[in-house]
């Protein structure tokens, strides 16, 4: 009766090893699995980032304003370091646009707000978004032309805007100047407007968005609906 009982358990232990070997050899299979598979997209996103980054519109201005890094084997669009140092976000980015987001200050309500942006408590025009803009722009020979805020209006109201419409938001658009490059043949090559937004929360935080278009359908709109006289009487000074 002892043997028996002795080889039951025997019997028992045996079996509840080979099971347990059996469930780790299926969790690390499990796993190795997962890891393949993490591996896999990882490597699946990296390529389209970098397929990303191949196919953006405006080479300089992509070189310019962001950074394609390789972080643990995957690719990432990053904005440039000076940007980041100067509290710039980078809000979004597409083929033939970047929207950059910076925070420019805290008040008690929407007035104050809009009094402290109405008396320049951000000078645009000469931040540094638009001394890289411009650089970028002459260092290929071409010119930007800087245009007064009716100008900037208008054409944030025409094109694709970062920024949205919602209860507790103010956006305004006809705050700053806006910037176009032109070619040596006068054919625009990319624009740059800038847009603020006013949050309630707390009191208002105010901040201001650059908008830089480059796709040739938002360079054939302006085009079509710009006249050269509309444009000439609207200018404020020439870069080149």
């Amino acid at each position: 009766m002892k043997k028996n009982f002795l080889f039951l358990v025997g019997g028992f232990f045996v079996i509840n090893l080979v099971g347990c070997q059996q469930i780790q050899t299926a969790a690390d299979s499990t796993t190795g699995a997962i890891s393949k598979g993490v591996s896999a997209y990882d490597g699946w996103v990296s390529k389209g980032t970098q397929r990303v980054w191949d196919e953006m519109l405006n080479k300089d201005i992509r070189n310019k304003f962001l950074v394609l890094l390789s972080r643990s084997n995957n690719n990432v669009i990053i904005l440039n370091q000076s940007l980041m140092n100067d509290k710039f976000k980078l809000e979004k980015r597409t083929m033939g646009s970047i929207y950059l987001e910076k925070y420019i200050n805290h008040e008690a309500n929407f007035n104050e707000a809009n009094q402290k942006i109405n008396n320049g408590i951000y000078i645009s025009e000469k931040d540094l978004a638009s001394k890289m803009f411009i650089e970028q722009a002459l260092a290929k020979g071409h010119q930007v032309r800087m245009y007064k805020k009716n100008i900037n209006s208008d054409l944030n109201r025409g094109l694709v805007q970062s920024i949205t419409e919602f209860n507790g938001a103010v956006n305004r658009y006809d705050v700053d100047p806006a910037f176009v490059e032109f070619d040596k043949d006068g054919s625009p090559i990319a624009i740059m407007t800038r847009s603020w937004q006013t949050i309630s929360a707390i009191g208002v935080d105010s901040r201001i968005y650059t908008n830089i278009y480059f796709t040739q359908d938002a360079l054939r709109w302006f085009e079509n609906n710009f006249s050269n006289r509309y444009l000439e009487d609207s200018l404020i000074r020439t870069y080149k």
